[in-house]
């Protein structure tokens, strides 16, 4: 009888075990692969391709097909390298990790890694709003005109304010690392998810000018690198600023000029592209320009050279003597007012 326990006991325990086990993968230790970059640094502008600078330093990341999480990082030349990780499928995304403007975010997971730009300071957004509502108030304009800068205001008093982003080189694709002993070669192409425009509008007396600024609505403000470049743009609306310069045409023509870096217009319908030009006179006036310039962005002359020509004249007026406010080239100094201060002797 004890014996026929024992037997049954050992049987019982051998039953358990099989149960309590199950069926790995065998695990392999980590490969080196070698990981060839090509990016592509081509854009178009002005109807011509230019091309910029290359990359100083690329940040590759393999993530988990399944879960989406990051695996492993490297960091590397424009060219590639080397990287060490055991044998599987991965998810791979590589971008240049040498911009100032354009930052990423939320870098743990592929799908929402995401590049997008700081917003422009407090301080400079609400110089730059009273500017413009100081234009509106010295400004006697007729009805229509008035109806435009009413909106083009409310329009950048609804959304943030964003400086434009640098050029983000970016390559995504399936990967897979093989077990064998033999070197492996993981080649990817990687290309800017930034567009670059250029805006033209006509000036008068472009003497007078001493510094502008652009504030441009209707564009998006972030996109998430782990998709295609179309898919991954959000539908944040946001006002993009840049920085314009004057310059002539082929006739010679005087020009207010900006080229500009950003993560593509709002897809959204109702999405308007509000142009409002502020310009620092020399007298240290302040002349602003607004238009609505939807229509000619979605032309097809203007997709193919990325470029917008605007034909309407800016008039920059002269400075007059002792009324410029305060300008370094034409100061202006107000009469002194008196105050009777009490002194105790």
């Amino acid at each position: 009888m004890r014996r026929f326990i024992r037997i049954l006991t050992i049987a019982l325990v051998a039953l358990a075990t099989l149960w309590s086990c199950e069926r790995r993968e065998l695990e392999y230790g980590s490969v080196s692969v070698n990981l060839r970059l090509k990016v592509k640094l081509n854009v178009r502008v002005n109807g011509e391709f230019e091309e910029l600078p290359e990359p100083e330093m690329m940040r590759v990341m393999f993530f988990d097909p399944d879960t989406y999480d990051l695996v492993t990082e490297s960091y590397m030349p424009s060219t590639g390298g080397r990287i060490t990780l055991p044998p599987g499928k991965y998810k791979f995304i590589g971008y240049n990790f040498d911009t100032e403007a354009t930052l990423l975010r939320n870098d743990r997971n592929y799908y929402s890694i995401e590049a997008y730009t700081n917003e422009v300071s407090n301080a400079m957004r609400t110089s730059m709003l009273n500017a413009i509502r100081y234009g509106m108030s010295a400004t006697k304009a007729d009805e229509e005109e008035d109806r435009v800068w009413e909106l083009a205001l409310q329009r950048l008093q609804e959304n943030p304010i964003i400086y434009e982003p640098d050029h983000l080189f970016v390559s995504h694709q399936d990967v897979e690392v093989y077990n064998i002993s033999e070197d492996q070669t993981i080649e990817a192409d990687a290309e800017t998810i930034i567009e670059t425009w250029k805006i033209s509008v006509r000036i008068k007396n472009e003497q007078y000018m001493a510094s502008a600024r652009a504030l441009l609505t209707g564009q998006i403000a972030s996109n998430f690198i782990g998709l295609p470049k179309e898919e991954g743009k959000t539908d944040t609306d946001v006002t993009l600023m840049f920085d314009m310069k004057a310059a002539s045409d082929a006739d010679n023509n005087d020009m207010v000029v900006g080229q500009f870096n950003t993560f593509g217009k709002n897809p959204s319908v109702e999405s308007r592209l509000w142009l409002t030009i502020i310009i620092k006179t020399v007298g240290g006036d302040t002349v602003e320009w607004h238009r609505d310039i939807t229509d000619e962005f979605f032309t097809d002359e203007a997709y193919e050279d990325q470029t917008i020509h605007i034909e309407e004249e800016i008039d920059i007026p002269e400075p007059q003597p002792g009324t410029g406010g305060g300008g370094g080239f034409q100061p202006g100094v107000d009469d002194w007012d008196v105050e009777n201060v009490p002194i105790n002797i």
